[in-house]
């Protein structure tokens, strides 16, 4: 049988924060000095929201803004998902799970004491837990999107050298139509 693992043994501690109304190029430079994702947004002392890397790439990086003409609080991801230190580490997989997140604020009373990550997770899970580790890798095997492979491709003819916009697998070669019709 397993033992209920609380959050608040295996959370980060202290949390790395920032007020809503810095910039994310402040922001950023402040995630890069302290080696970590994200940094949890307050208002005062209490959590608001979080700014993650991938909040940077979404909303600054790939519209090519000028990241100190934005503030933390218009790019933030909010409403927050939190957890009790007191919750299991399998509450914490299964709010992860349901919610989409990866990083979890740890709050008590309204207060920021700590964050749990998925890679927290995985080190809780070594101590026992190991439907925590099945639920996480769900999580990320569903965030992955394969494309399938096109039967047809752009390129140059690895036979006669042409540029051609049907190019198909023949033999391990990417054959255009014509020496394809020779190849046959």
């Amino acid at each position: 049988m397993e033992t209920a693992i609380p959050v608040r043994d295996v959370m980060t501690r202290p949390v790395f924060t920032a007020d809503a109304d810095i910039d994310v190029l402040t922001a950023a430079k402040r995630m890069a000095l302290a080696n970590v994702g994200c940094l949890i947004v307050v208002s005062g002392e209490k959590p608001i929201g979080i700014l993650t890397e991938r909040d940077l790439v979404k909303k600054i990086v790939a519209k090519a803004t000028d990241p100190q003409a934005v503030k933390v609080g218009d790019v933030m991801s909010s409403p927050l998902v939190t957890i009790s230190p007191e919750a299991s580490l399998r509450d914490a997989a299964s709010l992860m799970l349901k919610s989409g997140v990866k990083r979890l604020p740890v709050t008590s009373n309204g207060r920021l004491v700590g964050i749990i990550t998925d890679t927290d997770l995985v080190s809780g899970s070594s101590l026992g837990l190991s439907d925590v580790l099945s639920d996480l890798l769900e999580m990320h095997r569903e965030s992955i999107h394969f494309q399938e492979a096109r039967g047809v491709v752009r390129g140059i003819c690895e036979v006669c050298g042409q540029l051609s916009d049907t190019l198909e697998n023949v033999n391990g070669e990417l054959l255009c139509w014509s020496c394809r019709d020779g190849n046959k």
